[in-house]
């Protein structure tokens, strides 16, 4: 039988804390950097590369990285949703019947969500902009996604227990195979 930790409404009021606030503040910055610097055109660039992939010729290649290191970071975050399914929440909370998936994209990383913000957000959208600021801004999200990684880790570890600690133990944390 599981037992509902009793913090689970503490880890909440530290997700917005410690999370959302910070992390809105340095997202925002970020993309107010990468605006004056060239994110603009983005997606019609993004369109561009999809309609007619002989578009990418007159990109620089830093661009097209940056579009391409967006585009496989947003699938792994989505990917990391969908596998979560009705687990997935905007916020550090155990839910009714909630459980354990150690399966799909969750049978490589731990974290698959975070590790897509960062490719997509951290690497992909300076490299399109070409913004070093931006780059320098967005690196301040790491910190922040990996001390919710530590409130969301404790609260599982709380709620599953061993078979939590079995899983962090064979699987990693944010980069498969790595760390």
């Amino acid at each position: 039988m599981s037992h509902r930790p009793k913090n689970v409404r503490n880890a909440i009021k530290q997700d917005i804390v410690q999370f959302a606030i910070p992390g809105v503040l340095v997202l925002f910055t970020e993309l107010v950097f990468l605006a004056k610097e060239g994110v603009s055109g983005f997606w019609g660039d993004l369109w561009g590369v999809i309609s007619r992939p002989s578009s990418m010729a007159e990109l620089p290649l830093l661009m097209v990285a940056g579009m391409f290191l967006f585009v496989i970071g947003l699938t792994i975050l989505i990917w990391g949703q969908v596998t979560l399914y009705k687990n997935y929440s905007g916020t550090v909370v155990i839910r009714e019947g909630h459980e354990l998936i150690t399966h799909g994209i969750y049978s490589s990383v731990r974290n698959p969500m975070y590790l897509g913000g960062i490719i997509g957000l951290v690497l992909g959208l300076p490299a399109y902009a070409q913004s070093l600021n931006g780059f320098l801004i967005s690196l301040l999200l790491i910190p922040i996604l990996l001390n919710r990684i530590r409130l969301e880790e404790g609260l599982l570890t709380a709620e599953f227990g061993d078979e939590y600690l079995a899983y962090k133990a064979s699987t990693k944390r944010l980069i498969p195979f790595v760390w």
